[in-house]
């Protein structure tokens, strides 16, 4: 007697289930692998925290600030792309959301950073602060206990709104009711008002109090700048990464493409809130402002600031100028990573120089300020991805982004 062969209902089923198992080992895989990175680095800083504390905590600071931006930033591109009725994006939705869960670990980085090295990273803070008049004149606004109220306010607010756009993500998932798109878009629109103003203020009280002599009223939206810039960068890591896993088939030279443009608006914008504030305090020479400048042409600083404008804008505005780059996943995912890149290095040129004038040579600490947060960001990230179905496939716009070209 001839076997038939399975039927088309089992094929399907073993090809689900052989996919299923292979995403499963592939994320496990990911997962144990971004772990030990993100244990390693740990640890580097902890010892590092005891030999050289001022180096250690600056490194952790700006890790913790790269990935709390790119926490951040997938909330606010969640908002924007809903805000924006945005169809398209829905393939990419889920990827939005898990840097937002990841959020609570950001700020545990964050105030594992300041609070800690406070007197270490903060001139404010110091017991010296008493003989200086202008910060005795701040000290209304930079002490540590106001200074905590604001961190907490601000990352509450920002884990609030992750939260429920989120949960009405979800929800839409199980009900289907389209009334969670338009909820969504209500609190979207909350939440880029809101981090309009806290992103702005975290980036005064975080990095620019670092240098409390100094002040920039354009350096709040320079900040917001490089954390858009490096989110949809991010984004289109993680996509690309997906799709070669064989998890994300559904991901299009299209979306591809619509990201490469982002990237290349967002890098534009960073460029040119970039070079406002540097002609602005130039023009000016006002002391009090071009402090900051100076001290990062001295000390071996300046090949530093030259790189970050070449990494962050110009190289990648080149290369993605071509409309196949933005939509080849080989060509573009090098990019990505080096906007990525390209914003730790920004991070790291304005935390660095306020605690150390003569430049130190990238290291372990600089190593491991990059591979502790990132690790642990690529880990959890990781792990939010098998929480959930990958695709929201009941938003009301999911077929048109399957469908986009």
């Amino acid at each position: 007697m001839i076997n038939p062969g399975p039927t088309p209902t089992s094929s399907v089923t073993t090809s689900t289930s052989t996919s299923t198992s292979t995403s499963t080992r592939s994320f496990a895989r990911v997962q144990v692998g971004a772990l030990a990175v993100a244990l390693a680095g740990f640890t580097a800083l902890a010892v590092g925290m005891v030999f050289e504390p001022a180096r250690a905590f600056s490194n952790l600071l700006v890790g913790a600030y790269l990935v709390l931006g790119l926490s951040a930033g997938g909330g606010v591109l969640l908002s924007l792309m809903a805000v924006a009725n945005a169809g398209w994006a829905v393939v990419l939705k889920r990827i939005f959301e898990a840097f937002g869960a990841f959020l609570p670990f950001a700020a545990a980085l964050l105030l594992a950073a300041t609070i800690p090295g406070m007197r270490v990273l903060y001139a404010w803070a110091r017991p010296a602060a008493h003989a200086d008049p202008l910060l005795v004149a701040k000290a209304a606004f930079l002490n540590a206990p106001f200074f905590m109220l604001r961190m907490g306010a601000i990352l509450a607010i920002w884990m609030a709104f992750a939260t429920a756009l989120r949960r009405a993500s979800l929800r839409q998932d199980l009900t289907g009711d389209p009334a969670e798109t338009r909820r969504t878009v209500r609190l979207a629109a909350g939440f880029l008002v809101a981090f309009a103003i806290t992103g702005c203020l975290a980036a005064f009280d975080w990095i620019m109090t670092l240098e409390p002599h100094w002040f920039s009223t354009i350096f709040g939206f320079y900040n917001l700048a490089g954390i858009l810039v490096s989110t949809v960068s991010a984004v289109a890591v993680a996509a690309i990464l997906l799709e070669r896993a064989g998890v994300l088939p559904e991901l299009a030279p299209a979306h591809l493409h619509d990201l490469g443009k982002l990237m290349i608006s967002f890098a534009t914008f960073w460029a040119y809130q970039w070079l406002s504030q540097f002609l602005l305090i130039w023009y000016s020479n006002i002391p009090e402002e071009t402090a900051y400048f100076e001290l990062r042409w001295q000390g071996g600083w300046m090949p530093v600031w030259a790189t970050n404008l070449v990494l962050g804008w110009l190289l990648p505005f080149l290369l993605l100028l071509p409309r196949p780059v933005k939509r080849d996943p080989r060509r573009l995912l090098p990019i990505a990573l080096l906007l990525v890149f390209a914003r730790w290095l920004d991070i790291w040129l304005m935390v660095l120089p306020s605690n150390f004038p003569d430049r130190p040579w990238p290291g372990l600490l600089e190593l491991a300020g990059l591979a502790g947060p990132v690790g642990l960001f690529v880990f959890m990230v990781a792990r939010t991805f098998q929480r959930v179905p990958l695709l929201a496939r009941r938003d009301p716009y999911f077929v048109e982004s399957v469908h986009h070209t």
